[in-house]
């Protein structure tokens, strides 16, 4: 008997695709753009009417999107409407494949052991053994997480303010982008809503209300021309 995964495979077009595994798909990278877009809408389908193996079909999302960059803005948010996924997950699944090609993988670790590993280290050497690490001492997911954050702490030491600073920062940057690509597909849901709703979600977004007033003083503050010495001419 197939296992979910393996039935998920016999599914995929063979065309497009050297080798799929349960923790990602090795494409042709001669594949035409008209077979990478139906590669895409076949996974998404996938992503969107399987219950099961969401880890896998998470990998072959990234991989996927890891495979042409030709996308334009929003792309990645619209498969993971497509697709019933977060867009930060599939954005974080893109990072992992970019970062850990399927030829890198381990078969004996998790998509999440590989996701740990991916978003916390750049350099492949760093990466591999991490991975060769998480195998041997038989790390469950939480243990590598633990060890991952621990080992960064040591090493950050005594890592400025500032700098974690700029990574909430950009973080915080990232989000606010998605959520004004989300208003801005969803238009035609939101201006129809009742006094009643409207009310409801101008109390859930209160405090980006005041996020936006501190702004919009703190641009009209830079530009204000500096107050003049009464004591000048």
């Amino acid at each position: 008997m197939q296992t979910e995964v393996e039935q998920l495979v016999a599914t995929l077009p063979r065309a497009a695709i050297n080798r799929a595994s349960r923790l990602g798909l090795a494409l042709d990278p001669q594949m035409k753009p008209a077979a990478w877009r139906e590669l895409v809408a076949h996974v998404t389908r996938l992503a969107r009417t399987t219950t099961g193996a969401r880890q896998t079909l998470t990998a072959w999302m990234g991989d996927v999107l890891v495979h042409d960059e030709a996308y334009g803005r929003g792309w990645i948010a619209e498969c993971a409407r497509g697709a019933g996924l977060d867009a930060g997950t599939l954005r974080n699944a893109k990072m992992v494949c970019t970062r850990i090609p399927v030829s890198c993988r381990h078969d004996a670790l998790s998509w999440t052991h590989h996701c740990e590993v991916g978003l916390a280290f750049v350099d492949p050497n760093e990466i591999e053994r991490w991975l060769v690490l998480a195998e041997v001492e038989r790390l469950s997911t939480a243990a590598l997480r633990k060890r991952i954050r621990a080992h960064l702490a040591g090493r950050m030491g005594g890592a400025s303010a500032a700098s974690a600073e700029s990574v909430t920062a950009f973080r915080l940057m990232r989000e606010l982008r998605a959520a004004s690509r989300m208003l801005s597909h969803r238009t035609e849901c939101w201006r129809r809503w009742p006094p009643a709703t409207a009310q409801l979600a101008l109390a859930e977004l209160h405090p980006l209300a005041e996020f936006i007033d501190m702004l919009r003083a703190r641009v009209f503050e830079e530009a204000a021309p500096p107050p003049r010495d009464p004591h000048l001419n």
